[in-house]
């Protein structure tokens, strides 16, 4: 619609709304006084991929071949940036996708802050007895009841 015809329908509208209202009293309304629709804003410039990282997406879609799984690797971005997934479910999911590409693995690993938690021990050490029982460790014997260890008596139950 052009400014004219713009202006045009604001007057016809203008009009017809003062003749509804006989009684309003104050000047007629101009078509200029109506505020404009506000321009979009423009895209925040940080949301804009760089060179560097659409070339990476072009050379992962070379190494994985496949529309179909580079679809699958591309959901699989879209859940980490909407935090549905932490990084060390990105990468160890990824690694399937282009793990082929050891260069291309280790890109994507620095772009998203990925450290290797390789030197993390793990001491696998027997929980000390509190002599309560796991009740999560008995048999169920149905929906609510448990089968209890014979080392536990009644009594010992009734006690605590």
């Amino acid at each position: 619609m052009s400014d004219d015809e713009a202006n045009l329908y604001l007057f016809k509208r203008a009009k017809h709304q003062q003749q509804r209202q006989p009684g309003a009293e104050g000047p007629p309304l101009s078509p200029t006084l109506v505020p404009a629709l506000p321009e979009p804003l423009p895209p925040v410039s940080s949301s804009m991929a760089t060179g560097e990282e659409l070339g990476f997406f072009d050379r992962a879609k070379k190494t994985i071949g496949n529309k179909n799984t580079m679809n699958e690797f591309l959901k699989l971005c879209n859940l980490f940036s909407q935090d549905l997934i932490d990084k060390a479910q990105l990468v160890h999911r990824t690694r399937s996708f282009i793990g082929g590409n050891p260069e291309l693995f280790r890109w994507f690993q620095t772009w998203i802050g990925y450290e290797d938690q390789d030197n993390v021990i793990i001491e696998n050490r027997a929980r000390i007895p509190t002599g309560r029982v796991m009740l999560s460790n008995c048999r169920g014997l149905g929906p609510s009841y448990r089968l209890l260890p014979k080392r536990v008596s009644l009594f010992s139950l009734l006690s605590q």
